[in-house]
């Protein structure tokens, strides 16, 4: 029970501190242009944020690419995306829509994971909104990358999905806490993730009907055949996070035979693309550096990472022969 009363309370002052953060006042120019809730079954969950690029016209057909916040499966809501989400509708030229899901320790598994195949389906039908639907592209960070890897490989969403892009995801939930951190180029550099792993996990579970831990809705690196995922994937980690490993193991996975050509940010091959961020930890786009120089060098490392998403949303997406919707 305190477990659930100490994440209720933290997950409201973050809830708190995001309304101010996001709201039009302190982040005018990365507002939704609308906010949206699709009712399902689920009543506990924040309503979906919905961006166009600038200059959309509001009938023209773009492509969509749904974004799957990140918080260890514990925490956050869709405002957190807000920057990243109005990068992406502006730069790539698409609807990007930011959704909500159940949180642990309330909500169990598979919770999270059939609130965002639910809403990614209630979206992709929506009438209202001027989709391309030959072109939906899934994309989420930490968590959200784990729950956009699993979801892309549901029988009810894999052929309406066009690819997927994950950002420094937890791919695969069977090695503890210390075998992760191991793999972990240097020690020294602080991981806040290794000392909270092994509790986090723990809460998602309801230990009476406990999956494998190979289950693909929760460890998205066991998949059956290349099939399974998207006909293109980008998979991003950043160099010391303890994810990293996992995550290159299941772009190497993905790719199969295909000869990698190792190249200062990683490597791409017909199909896959894998992006690793250099010097960075877990997480790194999201919590300010306190020196100026380091804050510096996070900042350019959230540049390139964001232009390697651009890129790719781009090569996924083109070309871009977008038509107008026949007014009714």
């Amino acid at each position: 029970m305190f477990e659930y009363v100490q994440w209720t309370c933290i997950r409201t002052f973050v809830n708190i501190s995001l309304f101010v953060r996001r709201s039009s006042w302190v982040s005018p120019t990365t507002q939704p242009n609308r906010v949206k809730t699709y009712h399902s079954s689920r009543t506990n969950l924040f309503a979906c944020r919905i961006f166009y690029p600038h200059d959309h016209n509001g009938k023209q057909i773009i492509p969509l690419v749904i974004r799957v916040h990140g918080g260890g499966f514990l925490l956050n809501n869709p405002a957190v995306d807000d920057p990243i989400a109005r990068h992406l509708a502006d730069r790539a030229q698409c609807v990007v829509i930011s959704i909500d899901y159940s949180k642990a320790p309330q909500y169990k598994f598979p919770a999270a994971y059939e609130d965002v195949v639910e809403q990614i389906l209630k979206i992709i039908d929506d009438p209202d909104l001027p989709l391309d639907r030959s072109r939906v592209i899934l994309c989420g960070a930490s968590a959200g990358g784990n729950l956009v890897l699993a979801a892309a490989q549901d029988p009810r969403l894999r052929a309406k999905i066009a690819s997927v892009a994950a950002v420094y995801a937890v791919v695969d939930l069977v090695p503890k806490g210390k075998a992760k951190t191991a793999t972990r180029p240097d020690p020294s550099v602080p991981d806040f993730m290794g000392g909270s792993y092994d509790g986090i996990s723990g809460l998602l579970f309801d230990d009476a009907n406990k999956p494998a831990l190979t289950d693909v809705r929760i460890s998205p690196t066991y998949f059956t055949s290349r099939d399974s995922l998207p006909p293109q994937v980008l998979l991003i980690g950043a160099e010391h996070d303890m994810f990293c490993h996992e995550a290159e193991a299941m772009a190497d996975k993905l790719a199969g035979s295909e000869r990698k050509a190792d190249a200062e940010g990683g490597w791409q091959v017909p199909g896959v693309r894998w992006y690793k961020v250099r010097n960075e930890a877990h997480a790194f786009d999201q919590f300010q550096a306190k020196d100026p120089e380091r804050e510096r060098a996070r900042s350019g490392a959230i540049d390139d990472m964001n232009s390697v998403i651009v890129d790719f949303l781009d090569e996924v997406l083109s070309p871009k022969t977008a038509k107008d919707v026949v007014p009714s």
